[in-house]
């Protein structure tokens, strides 16, 4: 039988931006910074440099596009301090105000399968069709809906390492090219259920079964590094049957609850669509005007990109957690999820279970769902963690303008560390 191996759509422009915003986390685009081993100005208050940092930010944006409808926001915490500034926003949020997070969701979620690992009950190294330790289930359940390519073959470490070629359903459009029978050929399935029901819950088994259905699938596992929501989905799956809760119930019992990330939620209802007080409306722009994108179904998105949260918790989930300080151990932390892969091409970082590292940046992720986009990052050399967000996407020539926008942000951060360090 022949292969359904299946190209990039170049008109999936969220799987481009996508692709871009890993692209900005690359040593193809870092400039020039050395590390530094300590932090050279301690116990200094940086708020005003920083807030510098961030209007010059949104100045450089508005120079090319006045109409700009989002704001920018850098929280940072330091040895002896933190700092917090904003440019651009009508409300004046904080470090304790929400918005959406988008992928940073899957640190989470490798969070959550490594501590089912730590407790004894998952192996990383399994195939996804091995059975749970201590019962004669397998991880993913053996029906239709999980009838997915080389299903026998997959491991959940190349889930969690975007190295089982999964296809990515919630970002690509299914190709006219498919020999199955299905209505959505040619759309986005996400955006082809939710134009007759916007509020329509989706599932981790529905999703899945377009998958199956469709037969599409990147390369063989191992074959390669590919970006897929749908590889998270798949992990949200054995969270769910490992542990015997929901996904966003798993995950508030176990990681927000403990850490304190109070501040936190993994909304998974197609009905559950507004962010909770305070926040950020989101907003994208685009040749036809503004538009406003705060309130939106994230039940497709759920493992993968569905985290509503505030940069002061997301800066504590993540520096808390690679110190071993979270709910995962320093050993298990460093020997596996931070075992950095080369990503392939001509990135010159990688990627581990959730995290990504950046040369002169440090270890993080980002998120990029429609009106928000954000960073997330931490040195474990000079103890530096800084969260960036802004609530809008600048889509009026497509991927070029929303690049200009990434490019900015990310150069943000290196100013910003730099004056941290004293530089």
């Amino acid at each position: 039988m022949l292969e359904k191996k299946i190209m990039m759509s170049s008109s999936a422009l969220k799987t481009r931006i996508l692709f871009l915003v890993f692209l900005l986390m690359s040593g193809s685009l870092l400039t020039s910074c050395k590390e530094e081993s300590a932090v050279g100005s301690s116990n200094k208050d940086h708020t005003t440099a920083i807030k510098a940092v961030v209007e010059s930010l949104l100045d450089t944006i508005k120079k090319n596009n006045p109409e700009y409808p989002g704001g920018f926001s850098i929280y940072v915490t330091y040895p002896g301090g933190k700092a917090f500034a904003t440019a651009g926003f009508a409300n004046a949020p904080t470090e304790l105000t929400h918005f959406r997070a988008a992928s940073n969701t899957k640190s989470f979620t490798s969070t959550s399968i490594m501590l089912l690992y730590q407790k004894g009950k998952l192996n990383f190294n399994a195939k996804v069709t091995d059975t749970i330790p201590g019962t004669n289930k397998p991880y993913l359940p053996d029906d239709a809906n999980y009838n997915i390519p080389f299903k026998n073959s997959i491991t959940i470490l190349q889930l969690m390492q975007h190295r089982a070629g999964v296809f990515d359903v919630s970002n690509e459009m299914i190709p006219d090219s498919i020999q199955a029978n299905v209505p959505y050929k040619g759309a986005n399935y996400l955006d082809y259920i939710m134009e007759t029901d916007p509020t329509h819950t989706f599932t981790f088994d529905e999703l899945t079964s377009v998958n199956s259905t469709t037969g599409l699938y990147y390369f063989p596992p191992g074959g390669g590094y590919h970006y897929s929501n749908s590889g998270y989905v798949l992990l949200g799956k054995i969270i769910e049957r490992v542990s015997g809760k929901g996904y966003s119930d798993f995950v508030k019992d176990e990681i927000l609850i403990p850490m304190g990330l109070l501040s936190s939620s993994m909304p998974y209802l197609g009905s559950d669509r507004q962010l909770p007080a305070p926040f950020v409306p989101g907003y994208v722009q685009s040749v036809d005007g503004i538009k406003n994108t705060t309130i939106s179904n994230i039940s497709g998105n759920v493992a993968e990109g569905n985290l509503i949260t505030t940069p002061a918790d997301l800066a504590k989930f993540l520096r808390e957690s690679l110190l071993g300080r979270g709910v995962i151990s320093s050993v298990v932390m460093n020997q596996v999820i931070l075992n950095m892969i080369p990503m392939g091409g001509a990135t010159a970082n990688g990627y581990g279970c959730g995290l990504q590292y950046v040369p002169n940046l440090g270890y993080g992720h980002t998120g990029a769902h429609e009106g928000y986009l954000s960073e997330m990052i931490y040195d474990p050399v000079t103890d530096i963690t800084m969260v960036i967000y802004s609530n809008a996407w600048d889509l009026r020539d497509g991927i070029l303008s929303i690049s200009k926008v990434m490019n900015t942000m990310q150069e943000a951060l290196y100013k910003t560390k730099g004056i941290v360090l004293g530089r």
